[in-house]
């Protein structure tokens, strides 16, 4: 055999073997499948909200069998009611219109002001309709204050089955 034959053959021999090299080394990792969708909700609570700018909790529950009708168009607010599951996983999050109460700092506790028709009261007391779960074990208040979420108050899903008269 003529020493060209060799040097080719071998050189072919390398090239392919660097070609298997590189088409198993450098193979992207399986794909890992998508995290399970959350739970649908199961119709909606009416929630009475009671509180004021640094506490806020849920006081009566109302189970509706219609489903809930989403966040009002245009809705944006700092703050918000998180419903979350037993491992902690986020179910819902539901932003709160609180724009008819005084929550200035300087206002709690204050009485309330009456300037004609317009009532200003820096006590909560609120109706919020929200996406009801079997497995939500806790509902969560905060509110977003620069980077920062500030807790305001959590209620057991247990005690909101109850109040709703749905048991534990």
């Amino acid at each position: 055999m003529q020493p060209t034959h060799l040097l080719v053959g071998g050189a072919l021999l390398a090239a392919l073997g660097w070609l298997a090299a590189a088409g198993t080394g450098d193979a992207a990792p399986p794909l890992l499948p998508p995290p399970p969708p959350p739970p649908a909700a199961d119709g909606h609570y009416s929630l009475v909200v009671e509180g004021d700018r640094d506490h806020l909790a849920i006081t009566h529950a109302r189970a509706k069998a219609e489903p809930w009708a989403g966040v009002p168009k245009g809705l944006q607010s700092d703050w918000r009611l998180q419903i979350r599951a037993a491992d902690r996983s986020l179910l819902a999050e539901v932003p709160l219109d609180l724009a008819a109460f005084d929550l200035a700092p300087a206002r709690k506790g204050g009485a309330v002001e009456v300037d004609g028709c317009i009532v200003r009261d820096p006590r909560v007391a609120m109706l919020a309709n929200v996406p009801r779960f079997a497995a939500a074990a806790e509902y969560t208040f905060v509110r977003r204050q620069g980077d920062a979420e500030v807790w305001l108050g959590t209620t057991a899903g247990a005690a909101v089955r109850e109040l709703a008269g749905g048991g534990r």
